[in-house]
């Protein structure tokens, strides 16, 4: 009796450590703010680095982080993502990552990619984070609203922290992405100054 119960034990842990990282990181951004600003502190100073080098707000990349791996730096995916904001091999080396697992570096990495998709997506964070997810393929195809469960979802919980994180807990929920296509750019747009958040307006 006794062997069945450790076996049944044995097989709970066994399926909690292949749980996908997506489903350990699923109700991470409906925590307070306060406890995810405690979780990403650790990591405050690779934040705010890739933040002024790339131009994009903290609070989003904190964001990202939370809904991908909600700041488990050994976090990985049934897909092959690993690290803080869940690089894929491809992009990892696509954005100059040596180690995905070295927090500096995937937070580096992961803001660069970030810093990419806003630009290809004139400003729009909704398009950024819906092509983060699901490949900007996607998201020059159908827009915003990719039409897979997983992204919705996985928007949905970016801008909820997003929300917060950039409000101290006091904005109103995002509204729903409206389906819209945007026009993907080449032009070259001049530097904004250092420490002005493109995507958040001079806050």
């Amino acid at each position: 009796m006794k062997l069945k119960s450790f076996t049944a034990q044995l097989a709970m842990c066994v399926a909690l450590l292949g749980a996908s990282t997506s489903s350990l990181a699923g109700s991470c951004d409906k925590q307070h703010v306060n406890v995810i600003r405690q979780q990403a502190q650790p990591y405050q100073q690779a934040i705010n680095q890739a933040a002024i080098k790339y131009r994009v707000n903290p609070a989003l990349i904190k964001a990202v982080i939370t809904a991908e791996s909600c700041f488990r730096n050994e976090a990985k995916s049934h897909k092959g993502a690993g690290g803080l904001m869940q690089l894929i091999p491809a992009t990892a080396k696509r954005f100059g990552v040596n180690d995905r697992f070295d927090p500096v570096e995937n937070i580096d990495g992961g803001t660069r990619y970030l810093r990419w998709l806003l630009n290809r997506y004139n400003g729009s964070i909704p398009h950024a984070i819906a092509a983060y997810n699901a490949g900007e393929g996607r998201v020059d195809r159908y827009g915003a609203n990719v039409p897979i469960q997983e992204t919705a979802v996985y928007t949905r919980r970016v801008l909820n922290a997003y929300g917060k994180l950039a409000s101290n807990g006091n904005r109103p929920p995002a509204r729903a992405v409206q389906p819209q296509l945007i026009r993907v750019s080449h032009a070259v747009k001049k530097p904004a100054p250092r420490f002005i958040w493109d995507e958040f307006g001079d806050n």
